[in-house]
């Protein structure tokens, strides 16, 4: 079975200085804590994915490193990819999974909306469509094999966002 974890980056900085490119907005304070939150979650729950891969844009790469602190994943391994900040299809994550994951049964990916969110709804049975920051979907395919993993064949085994923990 392959298991999939699509994280969408924390809470980020806004952007009212516009000399500040969007790739360079870091996470708020609240954002490491949300990304602690959640990283816990999965712990708790034994969910360790054994690949990283995230966008390069400084507040996915910041979410990812907290949660591999957090999963006791090494930092220098998470893989970096820009295609996640500039978007993609399905069928483009898939194939991507496919030639970088094989050797791996759980893999998470931190990305952004709407592409983060359009990923998960492409690769599910079940309606999902609030996808806050720090929202994160583990998603279960009967598949052995990265290239046998195949739109709208996921189930979801767990989706949490950081406000279903808070009081």
């Amino acid at each position: 079975m392959k298991k999939l974890i699509l994280v969408r980056h924390a809470k980020t900085e806004q952007v009212y200085d516009y000399s500040k490119s969007d790739f360079d907005r870091k996470l708020m304070s609240r954002g490491h804590k949300d990304s602690v939150i959640i990283a816990e979650q999965l712990k708790a729950k034994s969910i360790l994915p054994s690949l990283f891969v995230t966008s390069k844009a400084k507040r996915a790469k910041q979410t990812a490193k907290i949660f591999a602190e957090h999963l006791g994943y090494p930092e220098d391994k998470i893989r970096k990819e820009q295609f996640i900040y500039d978007g993609y299809t399905t069928s483009e994550m898939l194939s991507y999974l496919s030639k970088v994951g094989e050797a791996h049964d759980t893999i998470i990916v931190f990305g952004h909306n709407p592409d983060i969110a359009g990923l998960t709804v492409n690769l599910i049975t079940e309606d999902l469509w609030h996808f806050p920051t720090s929202c994160t979907t583990v998603i279960n395919f009967a598949a052995d094999t990265w290239n046998d993993v195949e739109a709208r064949a996921g189930k979801v085994e767990l989706y949490i966002y950081p406000k279903m923990f808070k009081e």
